[in-house]
C-alpha cells in the first residue's frame, strides 16, 4: 500500500489526447515516484542498441554473486516462460489501497500484479487490475494514473518512467527520461497502451530503458478526481509494497 502522504509535488494529468495543465515531460515530479535503497547487486547490464537482445535465458550479464545475497521482495513471483523472450513478475495484493472514503473507488482502481516482457523488439509491461476487467475509459470527473519506475543502475534513482493515462477518451501515455530531462506525451512519447481483460498492456522500445537487460522495477497507481490529484484524497497503490523494488529478470 502507499502511504505516502507529501501532496507538494506536481502529477502528470492527461485528458483527452493532451496533457491537462501542460508542462515539460522533464519537469514532472510525481508523488508516486518510490524510493528505492541502492541495489547490493551492483549495477544493472546494458547493450549497445542494435543488439539482438537477451535470450530466454536472460542473455550476457554482469551481475556477481552479490545478487544472490539482495533481498527479494515477497510481491516476486516466478516469471511466466514467453519463447525468445526474458520476463519478470509481481503480484500485489487486492483491496489494499489508501482510504478514500468521500470517493469509493471502483475494484478496477487497485493493482494486482504486473509482468515485464523483454523482446528483442521491445518491451511490454502487463498490468492486472482488480476486479476481473480492466476498464476503456471513464466518465470525465475522474482519472486514473498507472506509473512504471526503473532503476538500470542501482543507485537507487529512478532513471525512467512509463505512464498510462485513463481519460474519457481512453488510454494515454507518456515517457521521461530523468537522467537526460526529456520525454514525450502521447504519440511522441513512443509507448501505446492497450486493455486486455483485466490488464493494461503497455509496450514500449528497448531504447527507453537504454537497451537494459537487468534493472529494478515497481509500478503505482492513483485514481480519483481531477481536482484532489496529488494529495491524499487520491486512492493510491504500489507494487510492490512500501517502496519496494522487484528485480528483471525474475
Amino acid at each position: 500500500m502507499r502511504r505516502r502522504r507529501s501532496a507538494a509535488l506536481a502529477v502528470l494529468v492527461l485528458l483527452s489526447g493532451c496533457a491537462r495543465g501542460d508542462k515539460d515531460p522533464g519537469e514532472n515530479k510525481s508523488v508516486l515516484r518510490p524510493q528505492f535503497e541502492p541495489d547490493p547487486a551492483g549495477v544493472a547490464t546494458t547493450v549497445a542498441p542494435g543488439s539482438p537482445g537477451p535470450t530466454a535465458a536472460g542473455g550476457p550479464s554482469t551481475t556477481t554473486g552479490a545478487a544472490a545475497a539482495a533481498p527479494t521482495p515477497k510481491a516476486q513471483v516466478p516469471a511466466p516462460v514467453v519463447a525468445g523472450a526474458t520476463t519478470a513478475a509481481i503480484t500485489d495484493r487486492v483491496n489494499d489501497l489508501t482510504p478514500s472514503p468521500a470517493d469509493p473507488p471502483p475494484p478496477w482502481a487497485d493493482l494486482a500484479g504486473a509482468t515485464v516482457i523483454r523482446r528483442a523488439g521491445g518491451f511490454e509491461l502487463r498490468v492486472a487490475l482488480g476486479g476481473g476487467t480492466a476498464p476503456s475509459t471513464t466518465d470525465d470527473e475522474h482519472t486514473m494514473n498507472i506509473a512504471a519506475f526503473f532503476d538500470v543502475d542501482g543507485d537507487g534513482s529512478i532513471d525512467y518512467e512509463v505512464w498510462a493515462n485513463l481519460a474519457t477518451r481512453g488510454w494515454g501515455s507518456s515517457y521521461f527520461d530523468n537522467a537526460n530531462r526529456r520525454g514525450g506525451f502521447q504519440e511522441q512519447s513512443g509507448v501505446t497502451v492497450a486493455v486486455e481483460g483485466a490488464e493494461v498492456v503497455v509496450r514500449f522500445p528497448l531504447s527507453h530503458l537504454a537497451f537494459a537487460e537487468r534493472f529494478r522495477w515497481a509500478l503505482a497507481s492513483e485514481w480519483g478526481r481531477y481536482e484532489v490529484l496529488g494529495t491524499v484524497a487520491m486512492a493510491r497503490d504500489d507494487a510492490p509494497d512500501d517502496d519496494a523494488a522487484a528485480r528483471f529478470p525474475g
